[in-house]
């Protein structure tokens, strides 16, 4: 995990992983709906094979070790106004199109991402 030290209540967890290892997936949700729940803003980005988180019903096959099953988390995260960004070209990659995405998922290029770090602490997954 990295992270960027700035004086924020904004954050943005990047998430890279998604089937191999389930309580890497769960982690960030987890930091992200307790954020919500302080009332900061949260945005989680998906990349690489983190976008398979996007894909309805692809939580459902998650159940860390750790935590909730994912799609808990993520049912939450969505329910308490949490933004979802995905890697254009990774959701080309992973096979998302507009039948198979999560409707509250945002395509976000690097250009509107690294936008969005502006004022955020940042953590990666």
């Amino acid at each position: 995990m990295t992270t960027q030290n700035t004086q924020s209540n904004n954050y943005l967890f990047t998430l890279t992983s998604f089937g191999s290892d389930t309580d890497r997936v769960a982690t960030p949700l987890v930091l992200a709906n307790s954020a919500l729940v302080a009332g900061k803003d949260v945005l989680i980005w998906l990349t690489m094979e983190g976008v398979e988180l996007a894909k309805q019903g692809a939580a459902g096959s998650l159940v860390p070790k750790s935590f909730a099953p994912v799609s808990e988390l993520l049912e939450t995260y969505i329910e308490n106004g949490g933004k979802i960004g995905v890697c254009p070209p990774c959701a080309k990659t992973h096979g998302l199109t507009e039948d198979n995405i999560l409707q509250q998922v945002e395509l976000m290029g690097a250009v509107a991402m690294l936008e969005q770090t502006a004022g955020r602490q940042t953590f990666s997954f």
